[in-house]
């Protein structure tokens, strides 16, 4: 049998022979090809620019800028979130407001501070320290005792005060004749020099006695106090004040009675730590938050000028800071994911008292502008001298939440952006350097 007649049918057509062996990732790739949009220039046809100095500086500048850019955008949305803040109308009603206080009065004893309050809704709320601390403070601003737990409407400055006149015994341990001993501390000091035991005199001496019922009731003319803690008020304008005198209601009006002649003696030098409303939230700390504008200002009373009123209007904004964005519980509950706080400005006004105060004794109003003014003397007028927060709340409310900065496919095509960018540009100014050379 020959050749011929063995050979298979179809076998000598070539087409037909590579139709059948072409296998379907060769016919993708063919096909995928078609869409290559990078053009291919021929090895021969490449001309070769030669390198520069300026296109080498510029391409370290654009690794680095690129670089930098790249770092910026990973470090951006690893942290994942950033604050919005939406101001909407202020429907809290009924609330408390929490006011948080630390202010240290240096001339001021603590048997002189004490806060009232008073709201525009008619309630008045004298020595409104159930929530707060006192710290006697030595001349030089150092601590003397430990810090007293206040108690609220409790009048220290009648029944604990001894008199100006005062001159406690030292019970024989008199360092010269005619010593006093005005403080359970002198007397226990007095002991110690003489090298006597001192258990049985801080039982019965009479100004341990004294001094065990109220640590305050050993405070001098000449100490300093601060003052820190807080208070839960009404959620409406008022003010709250340290000032002279004692503080009573009567026919429906809030007034401070004092003797004129103690006015000048009543220091109102102040270093307000901190003074803020509500909760703190994260980053309320930074000075450009609003939370605390206040803190670390301090007021001293020049020599020439004596004491006198100070005044500070303070503008709150009613802030909620809602980190997760859900379901807000109600203000100071436990429930709400959102901190209640508050954000303010404040202006600042100072009255210095009059050379002049006159007649008997003397009653001053509720009113921060009347302080010190009443018609019994209706020439000159005076002051009342205090520090006064008189502070309102805004109709708005600040809104502050938490929302997602970039998502990954927003992240993927600002790193493309940044890449393409940075050597687009580049590239660019290396083109014009190069225009600029040739036609110089």
């Amino acid at each position: 049998m020959s050749d011929v007649g063995l050979r298979r049918r179809g076998g000598g057509d070539p087409a037909h022979n590579s139709s059948i062996e072409e296998k379907p990732v060769e016919k993708m790739s063919k096909l995928v090809r078609k869409f290559d949009m990078y053009a291919k220039v021929k090895e021969e046809y490449r001309e070769t620019a030669p390198v520069s100095v300026s296109g080498g500086y510029l391409t370290l500048a654009a690794w680095v800028l690129t670089a930098m850019l790249t770092l910026s955008e990973v470090w951006t949305y690893a942290t994942g979130t950033r604050l919005k803040e939406k101001m909407l109308v202020d429907t809290t009603l009924g609330q408390k407001l929490r006011i948080n206080v630390n202010i240290t009065f240096p001339a001021l004893s603590c048997l002189e501070v004490h806060v009232d309050a008073m709201d525009v809704a008619g309630d008045y709320h004298p020595y409104m320290e159930a929530n707060m601390h006192k710290q006697r403070l030595g001349g030089d601003g150092g601590p003397l005792g430990r810090k007293v737990a206040e108690r609220a409407n409790v009048v220290e400055t009648k029944d604990l005060a001894t008199p100006k006149d005062y001159c406690g015994s030292c019970y024989g341990a008199e360092a010269v004749e005619g010593d006093c001993c005005n403080t359970c501390d002198t007397v226990m000091q007095r002991y110690a020099m003489k090298g006597w035991a001192t258990k049985e005199i801080r039982r019965d001496a009479e100004q341990c006695k004294r001094e065990a019922k109220n640590p305050l009731a050993g405070a001098l003319k000449g100490e300093g106090c601060n003052l820190s803690g807080f208070m839960l008020v009404n959620k409406v304008a008022g003010n709250f004040h340290v000032a002279l005198g004692e503080s009573v209601v009567r026919d429906g009006r809030f007034i401070h009675q004092f003797q004129p002649d103690e006015a000048p003696g009543f220091n109102t030098s102040h270093v307000v730590h901190s003074l803020s409303f509500g909760d703190p939230y994260p980053g309320s700390a930074s000075k450009t938050s609003g939370f605390d504008p206040m803190a670390g200002l301090e007021r001293i009373n020049p020599v020439e000028q004596g004491t006198g009123l100070y005044q500070y209007f303070i503008k709150l904004v009613p802030t909620i800071y809602d980190a997760a964005g859900g379901k807000r519980g109600a203000e100071g509950g436990e429930q709400g994911l959102a901190v209640w706080s508050n954000q303010y400005s404040y202006t600042e006004r100072f009255r210095p008292l009059a050379p002049h105060l006159g007649g008997k004794e003397h009653h001053g109003d509720g009113d921060h502008n009347k302080h010190g003014s009443t018609p019994h003397h209706p020439a000159p007028t005076t002051v009342l001298p205090g520090v006064f927060w008189v502070y309102d709340l805004s109709a708005f409310m600040l809104e502050i939440t938490q929302e997602e900065t970039t998502t990954f496919t927003h992240f993927l095509a600002r790193l493309c952006a940044v890449a393409g960018g940075v050597f687009t540009v580049t590239g660019l100014l290396h083109s014009l350097y190069g225009h600029a050379l040739k036609a110089s």
